[in-house]
């Protein structure tokens, strides 16, 4: 009998997740920044996104997401997203949120007849950052009290626009 072998295969260093590539991410906050933070990350761009009245409804055909478009598009309210809003076991339709600019009156929301919720002005951040830095700029937002909305994975720093 032969002396046992070791199996290397399961002994091999875990591949790294994250590394110190820069990604460009889009970072939504409650406030604006202020100077120190803006001075502190200097390659950013910062953008204030006005009110939105966000309409949000489970479907059950894509023809009662159409009829709100179409009422949307009739009263020339501009259109800023539409998505689909992920679910976990909805087998009775899916659930779609349609953004449009500024605050809708009572009138049109009740002619929209879709359940609403209004989405306050807003500050986006895009800036290229490695993970440490993210991490960095992160804690001073909340430090700060930005309050951090969302954070988006853009694209690779290194890739072109």
């Amino acid at each position: 009998m032969g002396e046992p072998t070791e199996d290397r295969g399961c002994m091999e260093p875990p591949v790294a997740i994250e590394d110190d590539r820069e990604v460009v991410y889009d970072i939504e906050l409650r406030r604006g920044l202020p100077d120190a933070l803006r001075s502190q990350f200097p390659g950013m761009s910062v953008r204030t996104c006005v009110p939105e009245t966000a309409l949000r409804r489970r479907v059950g055909e894509l023809a009662q997401l159409d009829a709100l478009l179409h009422k949307l598009c009739s009263v020339g309210v501009v259109l800023t997203d539409v998505h689909r809003v992920p679910s976990v076991a909805q087998t009775d339709g899916t659930t779609y949120e349609v953004r449009v600019a500024g605050e809708l009156g009572q009138p049109l929301l009740r002619y929209l007849s879709w359940p609403h919720a209004v989405v306050p002005q807003r500050t986006q951040v895009r800036l290229a950052l490695g993970p440490a830095d993210l991490r960095l700029f992160l804690r001073a937002c909340t430090d700060w009290g930005a309050g951090i909305e969302r954070v988006r994975r853009v694209r690779d720093a290194a890739r072109s626009s």
